[in-house]
């Protein structure tokens, strides 16, 4: 993977950074399938809560889960994070089967953990539980109010494309 900043590791490498790394440890994660200004602004935002900010970016399996097919594959998403401003760390993450970061989490360790958009409370956060457990700050409402859907991008996309087929 290329790296335009932030420096992209696997869990395993950060795992062996992490006894190296001072200060406040933020952490965010997303699909961010496709990218979009909310989505920037939160991990931009998540920056201002600690001093080491790294994002998990949740696997190809989590958006075919969710939306039946990535638009662009964790390499390309990945790549694309690392060039966001604070972005120290990229972490490409993902568990078959399993739509949370969770196991991301216990192994991270962050002090902070930031979600934005929608993701506001232990019905919405599946890694609620996890946060509590090893005593992570949960922040909500990170970044900008939802006005962006990285679904609905899409769905209109593929209409277009259907209706000038």
């Amino acid at each position: 993977m290329h790296s335009f900043g932030g420096k992209i590791v696997t869990l395993k490498e950060f795992a062996a950074l992490r006894p190296g790394i001072t200060g406040k440890l933020v952490a965010t994660s997303g699909g961010f399938d496709p990218i979009h200004p909310g989505h920037i602004s939160c991990i931009v935002e998540s920056k201002q809560h600690g001093d080491v900010l790294a994002v998990i970016v949740n696997g190809d399996a989590f958006l075919r889960a969710k939306k039946g097919k990535p638009f662009q594959d964790l390499r390309t998403r990945c790549s694309i994070v690392s060039a966001v401003r604070g972005v120290d760390f990229v972490i490409p993450f993902e568990i078959e089967n399993d739509a949370t970061v969770s196991r991301a989490l216990e192994i991270i360790r962050p002090h902070v953990f930031t979600k934005g958009g929608d993701r506001v409370d232990e019905h919405t956060i599946p890694e609620w539980n996890v946060c509590e457990r090893h005593d992570i700050t949960i922040v909500t409402q990170v970044g900008m109010k939802k006005e962006w859907s990285s679904s609905a991008f899409l769905k209109d996309w593929e209409q277009f494309l259907k209706k000038n087929a």
